[in-house]
């Protein structure tokens, strides 16, 4: 006998720059999140967390490493945080030191990250601009309630990430579902696994990318031949090198990859759905 996925709450996805935004209601008053499916733990900016009256948990501080460094934290409490007029369970964020970039003439209050995305199964629907939230204990392995392409069996992270096998111009390898990042990344080693030289890469057109920090990096861009992800194949799929140093990782898959797709993320199973992308993408 098959079960119904309990919605839980539903926020609409803004996309600015490629860049997926929702609001969430933080202590009663609205707030701008960056939606990153790859980040540990959700943000506020010190700004963002005084205009909320974010209350001081205690003085710990704490580093989230991503591209381009680590970045100082400090954990502070919600007396709420709702999504459209749900409530949702976590009580604790962490507070950044410094502001995030304007992005399209929007500046977040913050990342919406895995401690809250991991209590949920997620039917993320870019292409549609909407965000549901399920519960899982509701409908133990449920699937979604449209047709995937592809269906991948996961691993969760101890950094709340669902990492699953693709391969690359044959080679195998791993790869996590990362929508605050705009471009798929691929570690250096990684790449070169697939055959391509370093000389190649330093031929590649360079890019520049801001990560967790305030800092940029310099990456290169390489056209590669096939990625194979869960038996969909993306031809000449075109991925920026940079040394990534993930534990759980070699591929991110930003939003060139999510943008076209829907996708369904259940943390509890754990799986990764993925349905077929829009034609003419």
């Amino acid at each position: 006998m098959t079960c119904t996925p309990k919605r839980v709450a539903e926020l609409t996805v803004v996309l600015v720059h490629d860049v997926p935004f929702v609001t969430l209601t933080v202590n009663g008053m609205p707030a701008t999140f960056i939606l990153d499916t790859g980040a540990e733990r959700s943000i506020v900016t010190t700004a963002a967390a005084e205009r909320l009256g974010l209350r001081p948990e205690v003085r710990i501080s704490r580093q989230m490493r991503g591209i381009g460094g680590t970045v100082g934290l400090n954990l502070a409490r919600m007396d709420s945080l709702e999504a459209a007029g749900d409530r949702l369970p976590d009580t604790t964020i962490l507070v950044g030191a410094s502001d995030f970039p304007r992005i399209g003439g929007e500046t977040p209050d913050g990342l919406l990250g895995g401690d809250v995305l991991s209590d949920f199964d997620l039917d993320l629907d870019v292409p549609d601009r909407r965000l549901v939230f399920y519960d899982p204990a509701a409908c133990p392995g449920a699937e979604p309630p449209w047709h995937p392409q592809a269906t991948l069996a996961a691993n969760r992270s101890l950094h709340d990430r669902l990492f699953f096998p693709v391969t690359l111009d044959g080679k195998a390898l791993t790869a996590f579902i990362d929508t605050g990042a705009q471009n798929s990344v691929i570690d250096t080693s990684a790449a070169l696994s697939t055959g391509v030289t370093q000389a190649r890469l330093r031929g590649d057109p360079a890019a520049v990318a801001r990560g967790a920090s305030t800092q940029m990096v310099q990456l290169r861009r390489h056209q590669f031949g096939v990625l194979n992800v869960g038996g969909e194949l993306v031809r000449d799929p075109s991925l920026l090198v940079t040394p990534l140093d993930l534990n759980d990782a070699d591929i991110v898959l930003g939003m060139d990859f999510v943008a076209s797709r829907r996708v369904w993320l259940s943390y509890q199973m754990p799986r990764v759905f993925v349905g077929r992308p829009l034609a003419g993408s």
